[in-house]
């Protein structure tokens, strides 16, 4: 499966609740030395593309920060476990 695939789905929790659209794949390295899926991020709304600055340790400039903050707010991460991959369309 491709990362593009998933990217803007619509996904819901295993309860069956709407989470909202996937905008990004965040992966760790497992054991094997290969980078694997871990969360998705999770936007309730879609506005286009993330620019970067949502992650933890970037510091964007101050107007880039407040424009993504309104446009990407709610956005959050869900373990790739807590996804109900059937449900997405």
């Amino acid at each position: 499966m491709l990362a593009s695939d998933l990217l803007g789905l619509v996904v819901r929790d295993r309860a069956g609740r709407p989470l909202g659209r996937v905008a990004d794949l965040l992966t760790e390295l497992d054991e094997d030395g290969r980078q694997r899926v871990v969360r998705v991020l999770v936007s309730p709304r879609w506005r286009g593309r993330l620019l970067g600055f949502e992650r933890p340790g970037i510091q964007p400039p101050w107007l880039l920060e407040r424009l993504e903050r309104v446009l990407h707010r709610g956005t959050h991460e869900v373990e790739w476990d807590d996804v109900d991959w059937s449900s997405a369309t």
